[in-house]
Order: C-alpha cells, then sequence, then structure tokens
C-alpha cells in the first residue's frame, strides 16, 4: 500500500469502524436470543474489515464546478465533491474561505484546474498539517506551446484526457474500486465524444468565422472546432483605447454582430464594442456546473450567431443591390 492509499484509508476509517461497533455494542445489550447470537457474529467481521461496504466517501475538494462534474460522473457515490470556486465567481480573481480551507485539509485529494487564483492557493495547502493528495495543472500550464488559456476543459479531447487523469487519481487512492472507476470513465468517454461529434456536425458550416469575446475563455473552443476568438480583454487588463478599436475596426470589417461575455466578468468594455458595431450581447458561460449540456449549448448558440449573421449579410447586400425608389413628385 503506497502513501496515497495510506492516507486516505486512515481518513475513511474512523467513520465507518465507529458506525459498526455501535451497532454491535447495541446488539449486546440486547437479549442474547439465537437470531440475535447469529446476527452478531456475522456483523463482527464488518466491525473489523476496512472494506468499501463500510468505508466513507473519498472526499475530493475542485477549484471549479467543470471538475466537479467529471468526478461524479467517475466516482458516483464512492466521492462526495466540494468546490472552491461556486457559480458568478472567477478563478481569475477568487479567495478561498476560512471554512473551505478547512474543508481542504480534511479532503483526501485536491484537484486543480490550473487557474489563476490557485497559484497562491497552492503553497497554502502543501503547507496544512495535514495537506491532501494534490493533482493537476500548475497554474500557466496548458497543453498547447505558447498558450497560457486555462480553460482546456471546452475542447472534448482534452477533456477525455481530464477524465482520464481523474479516474488515475481515484484508482490510486481506493484500489479496491479501481474496476469501477475505469468502467465509468469509459462511459463518460464515450459520451464526450458523442458530444464532441454532435458540436462539430453543428459548428461545421462555419469553420474560419470569428467571434468576438470580452474575456478569452474560449481559446480551446474555438480551436477543436475550427473557429478564431477575438478578445477585447488583453493579458487579463481592460483594452487600452487603441486596441479597442482595433477590435471595433475589425469586427465591422468581418460583419461580426455578436459580443461574448461571461457572467463573472464585467460587461462595460464588451458594451462599449457592440455599440459602436451594432452587436448584441450574448452571454456563455465556461464554467458551467453541467459540462455535456453546457458544451452544446456553446456550439448551438454560437452557430445561431453566425448564421444570424450571414442573414444580415445578406439583407444588407440586397438592399445595396435594389435600393428601395422614392416615389417622384407628381407620379
Amino acid at each position: 500500500m503506497n502513501d496515497v492509499q495510506k492516507s486516505a484509508q486512515t481518513r475513511r476509517l474512523p467513520t465507518a469502524v465507529t458506525s459498526a461497533l455501535w451497532v454491535g455494542l447495541r446488539w449486546v445489550g440486547l437479549r442474547w436470543t439465537g437470531w440475535r447470537l447469529v446476527g452478531l457474529l456475522l456483523l463482527g467481521p464488518l466491525c473489523l474489515a476496512p472494506c468499501g461496504a463500510c468505508a466513507a466517501p473519498v472526499k475530493i475538494t475542485v477549484s471549479i464546478l467543470p471538475q466537479a462534474w467529471f468526478v461524479e460522473q467517475i466516482g458516483a457515490d464512492l466521492v462526495e465533491v466540494s468546490v472552491l470556486v461556486g457559480p458568478g465567481h472567477s478563478p481569475a480573481t477568487y479567495e478561498p474561505t476560512p471554512r473551505q480551507m478547512a474543508l481542504l485539509e480534511q479532503a483526501d485529494l485536491f484537484l486543480a484546474a490550473g487557474v489563476p487564483f490557485e497559484k497562491g492557493l497552492l503553497p497554502r495547502v502543501h503547507a496544512l498539517p495535514h495537506a491532501p493528495v494534490i493533482a493537476g495543472p500548475e497554474p500557466g500550464q496548458s497543453s498547447h506551446h505558447h498558450d497560457t488559456d486555462p480553460h482546456t476543459w471546452l475542447d472534448p479531447a482534452q477533456a477525455m484526457a481530464m477524465a482520464d487523469s481523474i479516474s488515475a487519481q481515484l484508482q490510486a487512492i481506493v484500489p479496491a474500486d479501481a474496476h469501477t472507476f475505469q468502467e465509468n470513465c469509459l462511459a463518460l468517454k464515450k459520451r464526450l465524444a458523442l458530444v464532441d461529434e454532435q458540436a462539430g456536425h453543428i459548428l461545421a458550416p462555419y469553420r474560419g468565422r470569428a467571434f468576438i469575446v470580452f474575456h478569452p475563455a474560449f481559446g480551446h473552443f474555438a480551436a477543436a472546432f475550427g473557429l478564431v476568438q477575438v478578445s477585447v480583454e488583453t493579458g487579463g487588463h481592460e483594452p487600452g483605447p487603441r486596441h479597442l478599436a482595433n477590435v471595433i475596426e475589425r469586427a465591422r470589417a468581418s460583419g461580426l454582430r455578436s459580443v461574448v461575455v461571461q457572467p463573472q466578468f464585467s460587461r462595460k468594455s464588451a458594451e462599449t464594442v457592440a455599440e459602436a458595431i451594432e452587436a448584441e450581447i450574448v452571454v456563455l458561460d465556461p464554467l458551467a456546473a453541467d459540462y455535456e449540456t453546457n458544451l452544446l449549448h456553446l456550439a448551438r448558440t454560437l452557430a445561431d450567431r453566425f448564421a444570424a449573421e450571414d442573414t444580415a449579410e445578406n439583407t444588407a447586400e440586397d438592399a445595396t443591390e435594389y435600393p428601395t425608389e422614392s416615389p417622384k413628385d407628381g407620379s
């Protein structure tokens, strides 16, 4: 048994053993009739054996909601998941609460996501007296060179790699349930492959198209489906006048009529761009809890906006080719 397994088992045994012994003592206090004695004898081994039936769920803390969805799909009822960054909060600026730090110390495993706030968090987790096992990418890491966008899960291929990594971590902590984790991971990857195919089919007519975003969170999604994101924000900061003017000029030249924003960020600069190019604000969330549903929502929403842009462009061309004539005087 390795150190990871020992640590996890040490955390999980007290509750299970205490519960089993309590039940056993209640039986001892009852009359020793035949069937009760048989029941106690059958219960005895459960009081001593650290089996999966007795053990509490593996306690896992994750940084963001999409990770929790992946862990729950693979671990099912064998895991208990806590999320640090809840709905509406940004992992760029989040600060864990004292209660969350206490939960981290009780966790068996902390899965990092490579998001900015973890840069200050990871040293604090390492310093905890009973620190959990830590796994996952460090802030600033990416599977692509020269790319520090942490939203890798928006690419279904990288999401499958994330599933494999989570499954491997769970197997290391609870090897007795390795087969369950493997089977659940395989089933999840089949679903992800289907979502990838469906999203690809939805966006296939629009390969090469660009869309404007305030915060550059959709780079991996765009690369996976042959799209191009044009970011208003630069280097994590509000855009300067020159960059803002460039974005507006490019949007006008390309006929872009949508500006994508996230619920975690201010819309001020995005609204400036939208007003300048007569575009609509579209809210999309890369941190939505239901990854499977959200990926298809992203694909359908962008496809709808591309179709709307095409319609607007065709209407404008028709108006130019066949201008409406004003009736002449005396007609």
